[in-house]
């Protein structure tokens, strides 16, 4: 058989098959072709030819005979390591696009609102780590408006929080979950920790930090003042930042509004303490946004169902 060099396309001359790849598989498994051929359900005769045609479009000599057994040449034993390589990226491809179609693989942004949202999140990462760990997850955070924006311009996939005042020509399916219970925070060691409930006369004696002006707390806050003709605290920082509402409370006797869930967490590892008080604070009520213009993607859909899941467990 004459020799010949392979070009850069010499499987497309060869007419390569994966029938091919799967034979010279099976003789890395058996040393004789009756035996490779019946591991492929393949009669002999067929298995014979298709070695023959593939030595003589390749012009390389790739088994000779010893008795019954196929010994592999050089080249045959060359041609037979990348064959097992690429039947077994074939293979992890399958796997890789199962696992996709499956919604067990993929990325998902998620965009929440830091408030009343933490808890059910927390618990749905927990189980995402646990039962689907391909699924990388991104946690972006910020106000409603800002997340919307996110969303309708393809940044996340998922958005908790709050539907936008105005009107958007963006086509969304809104889930309504909850209205935020919102809760009076201070430091642990506040002089109305230990008492209560307290009024909300006897709240606006002491300094506070809010978040900026126009924010639905603040909002909803300065209602209630108005609402009971009272004058609002006189000593008033604003801050969105959680971090320097954190220090600020634990190192004054300032109070702060915080979602109920986001304050329960910092409670329970004494961080801060929830005043007893004689009234409630709730604001505009949140839920699941999906843009309905772009589908989710199989990995999104199970991280939905999760969501919804630790949402339904917490209600």
């Amino acid at each position: 058989m004459a020799h010949s060099h392979l070009g850069p396309f010499w499987f497309i001359a060869s007419r390569l098959k994966l029938r091919h790849l799967q034979l010279l598989a099976a003789f890395s498994r058996h040393t004789t072709l009756h035996a490779a051929a019946e591991s492929l359900g393949m009669a002999q005769p067929a298995a014979s030819k298709l070695i023959g045609d593939l030595e003589e479009l390749m012009k390389i000599r790739l088994f000779r005979l010893e008795g019954r057994r196929m010994i592999p040449t050089f080249a045959g034993e060359v041609l037979t390591r990348h064959a097992l390589v690429m039947l077994d990226e074939l293979e992890r491809t399958r796997v890789e696009l199962n696992a996709l179609v499956d919604g067990r693989i993929g990325h998902v942004a998620i965009g929440a609102i830091d408030g009343p949202v933490i808890q059910s999140l927390v618990d749905m990462l927990r189980i995402a780590q646990d039962e689907y760990p391909e699924i990388e997850l991104e946690i972006r955070s910020g106000p409603s408006d800002t997340l919307f924006q996110m969303l309708t311009d393809g940044q996340i996939d998922i958005m908790l929080g709050r539907r936008p005042v105005a009107p958007s020509p963006h086509i969304v399916s809104y889930e309504e979950v909850a209205a935020e219970h919102l809760v009076v925070a201070a430091s642990p060691d506040h002089p109305l920790a230990q008492s209560g409930p307290h009024t909300l006369e006897a709240l606006a004696t002491y300094p506070w930090i809010l978040q900026r002006r126009g924010s639905r707390s603040r909002q909803r806050l300065e209602e209630l003042f108005q609402e009971r003709d009272l004058t609002l605290p006189a000593r008033l920082v604003s801050s969105d930042s959680w971090m320097m509402t954190l220090s600020y409370i634990t190192r004054t006797h300032a109070l702060t509004l915080l979602s109920a869930p986001a304050a329960a967490l910092q409670a329970d590892i004494g961080q801060i303490a929830i005043l007893p008080i004689d009234f409630a604070i709730d604001v505009a009520p949140w839920g699941i946004i999906i843009a309905r213009e772009r589908a989710a993607t199989p990995a999104a859909q199970t991280v939905l169902s999760l969501i919804r899941e630790c949402l339904h467990a917490q209600s």
